[in-house]
């Protein structure tokens, strides 16, 4: 009777090992979130960063010479639109990746 118990409490802890062994493994489906959650997050980061720095360089040379300020409106713009596009081209591979995801075998 007392061996079935030893024998049954082995079994136990190495059925709870091989299950405890099982959910520490990560998949790569597992971080497919947080990958996508890092490339909008970043590329928004760094897009708003862009912007502010651009507005504010610009800002100041208007200040200082207000006779450009014309000329240097539409390279803002364009550089504004540049800035964006990144951002806008790395939510939407993060989104394909979230729905389509392309790595499932």
């Amino acid at each position: 009777m007392t061996s079935q118990v030893i024998d049954g409490a082995r079994a136990t802890a190495q059925h709870g090992a091989r299950v405890h062994q099982r959910s520490a493994q990560v998949n790569g489906i597992d971080l497919l979130p947080l990958a996508v959650g890092h490339m909008i997050g970043l590329g928004a980061i760094g897009s708003c960063l862009g912007v502010g720095l651009l507005a504010s360089r610009y800002v100041e040379a208007s200040a200082r010479q207000p006779e450009l300020m014309e000329p240097l409106q539409g390279k803002v713009f364009l550089l504004v639109g540049v800035l964006d596009g990144a951002f806008i081209i790395a939510t939407g591979i993060g989104l394909w990746f979230a729905t389509a995801n392309p790595f499932r075998g």
